[in-house]
């Protein structure tokens, strides 16, 4: 992307202190971009209010949100005109005045993907892409379609509102005409993707999606494990994991593979789409969860591979939250571990509703030395609350690396994007998922012959144990095991959190557990001290079946009702736990089981069957 040019004149200074300062004075800068949500443009008085205070400011560009909820801030003959709009003239068409009132920063149209609406409330037009009427709702792991879920079913399962499978090439094909129509009609300098990912590990799960990959795996992928990271991962690959887990979580991994190439299917026609239209074309940029290995395995999101096979021209990592410590580990990280094969622009994004212009200049420091493009700040509507705009801009235009000393060569591994057909199990497959999942931490000494032994392990298991698991399984009444309805206390913890972060985050809630021991009202210390869905909803959790083979699980089974658990980590936090109430298991059929329980049973039995193998 070209630089804003640098003007300089050193006038009569001494030789040595002239050329430091036309050196420092001369060295490109790093470029500002803002993200501006479409409630700050939903007037004609808004827009010219934005235009006006990014110009003053000193942005660059801006990213500017034209469908949020599936619809259209733009005049459209195929998206539904933003319900948001309602108050404005019916002629009121915000790209259309952004593109009169902002000239000369370039403007690139902000588009949501999947997310398609937040209500409780279904869309009143019914033809509307996120009503519950459509053929793409995205269903849960259990077959249920989102749409379906209460807004306290929503809060305890992690999803903001309805999502469109990414699996469907009906709505893969309906949102690349979105795209097309878009370009031919406005002038913006690019198309900006967000919600381009799966809300979650518990969604994808298709009777469509799962009957490919049994054909293919002989199980079905609703009896694998949901959710990976990569740490299990790496268990998995030095074998310190279960024979019956190294199996399934051999599967699981194909499986996320398979997941992943559905988004991934979406990015690669809006590209192609996009390249047809000549050159020189728009740029197409991609929101993207900041931990790549996590942003794969949970959210079949894998930018890494996007970049390095060229399908995107720039990245837009949301490093928005936690402290300086973390969101320079992650920005340093991001840059290290992209390709650069293609020329990949990365732009830090950073948080700047609850920052100020210092802290944001440490962290824009780091971006400058890693070789970012550029800083976007999330939101401009955020900052014209607080302190003036250009107080921030002026604290984020770090001179950029390249021009200050020469950066290092980066030796990433050969990555290439999933597709969306089924992958059969072959070496070469797994190399690429492993370091896709693993980031820079896969091991290079003795990897093929550790993955051979894993297939090999998955093959034997193919022919032999999963059939008769199910057999016995299918053929045998099954005890359900035991259902604890649980409230508790929790705080997040990042993978690039600092030491001193995690012992904090750990006394927060050791602290939150002494007053629910002291007799205080779970709810209100919730509220007070927990975070995320938990303190939303007064410290109430989703009921759950307690896995015997989970040695947390394990404990919380031991527990007595209203018994509080200890502090226990888990992999993205600290819980505390209590006892709302239990229910025994029954005893029912394996088909009338549901899923997550059916996932329990699966485990349970595999591992005693490949016990049993073993011990003859």
């Amino acid at each position: 992307m070209p630089l804003r040019p640098q003007t300089c004149s050193p006038r009569v200074l001494l030789p040595a202190l002239a050329l430091l300062l036309l050196v420092s004075a001369c060295a490109p800068r790093l470029r500002t971009s803002a993200w501006v949500v479409r409630f700050d443009m939903d007037s004609p008085s808004k827009v010219a209010s934005i235009c006006k205070e990014a110009k003053q400011a000193g942005f660059d560009e801006l990213l500017v949100q034209v469908r949020g909820r599936a619809d259209a801030l733009y005049h459209s003959d195929i998206a539904p005109r933003a319900e948001n709009l309602d108050q404005a003239p019916a002629d009121f068409d915000p790209l259309a005045q952004l593109l009169t009132d902002c000239p000369p920063l370039p403007l690139h149209a902000w588009l949501n993907v999947f997310y398609l609406w937040g209500g409780v409330s279904p869309p009143e037009n019914r033809t509307h892409p996120g009503h519950p009427d459509q053929p793409w709702i995205l269903s849960d792991n259990s077959g249920r379609p989102v749409s379906g879920y209460s807004e306290r079913e929503r809060r305890l399962g992690w999803i903001e509102g309805n999502y469109a499978d990414p699996s469907s090439a009906e709505y893969r094909a309906l949102f690349v005409t979105v795209v097309q129509e878009l370009l031919t009609r406005y002038p913006v300098a690019g198309i900006h993707l967000d919600f381009i990912r799966y809300p979650g590990p518990g969604y994808g799960k298709s009777d469509v999606l799962a009957e490919k990959f049994e054909q293919l795996w002989e199980i079905d992928p609703r009896f694998l494990p949901e959710r990976l990271n990569s740490e299990t991962v790496s268990a998995w690959l030095e074998g310190t994991q279960s024979p019956a887990d190294r199996i399934l979580t051999t599967a699981a991994l194909f499986w996320n593979e398979f997941r992943a190439g559905q988004v991934t299917q979406l990015v690669r026609e809006v590209h192609q789409a996009m390249n047809h239209r000549g050159t020189p074309r728009p740029t197409l940029s991609v929101a993207v969860f900041p931990e790549p290995s996590a942003a794969y395995l949970e959210n079949g999101q894998e930018w890494q591979a996007w970049a390095a096979e060229g399908l995107v021209d720039a990245l837009y990592p949301m490093t928005y939250f936690g402290d300086t410590d973390r969101v320079s580990a992650q920005l340093r990280q991001i840059a290290q571990n992209t390709s650069r094969t293609h020329t990949i622009a990365l732009w830090a994004g950073l948080g700047a509703a609850d920052k100020g212009p210092e802290q944001l200049g440490k962290e824009a420091k780091i971006a400058g030395e890693n070789n970012y493009a550029g800083v976007a700040l999330f939101s401009l509507g955020h900052l014209l609350k607080k302190a003036p705009a250009p107080n921030y801009v002026e604290a984020v235009r770090f001179p950029i690396r390249t021009f200050m000393a020469k950066a290092e060569p980066l030796q990433i591994e050969s990555i290439t994007a999933a597709s969306p057909a089924l992958v059969s199990p072959n070496l070469q497959a797994l190399k690429n998922i492993v370091n896709k999942a693993l980031t820079e931490t896969a091991p290079k000494n003795n990897l093929e012959a550790r993955l051979t032994e894993r297939l090999r392990e998955y093959d034997h298991a193919r022919q032999h144990t999963i059939p008769q698991t199910l057999k016995e399984l299918e053929n045998s009444p099954v005890v359900l095991p035991e259902r604890v309805e649980l409230s508790g206390i929790f705080r997040y913890i990042n993978p690039m959190d600092s030491p001193a972060r995690r012992q904090e985050q750990e006394a927060i809630c050791e602290k939150a557990r002494q007053r629910l021991l002291a007799g205080e009202n779970l709810a209100t210390v919730a509220k007070e001290i927990s975070q995320d869905s938990s303190k939303t909803m007064g410290g109430l959790l989703a009921s759950r079946f307690l896995d015997p083979l989970n040695i947390q699980d394990q404990e919380l089974a031991r527990l007595a009702l209203r018994e509080i658990s200890r502090v226990m980590q888990t992999t993205n936090g600290f819980w505390c736990y209590r006892v709302e109430g239990k229910s025994p298991g029954g005893q029912t059929t394996f088909a009338e089981t549901p899923w997550e329980a059916r996932r329990i049973l699966f485990r349970q039995t595999l591992t005693r069957i490949m016990k049993a193998d073993t011990d003859r």
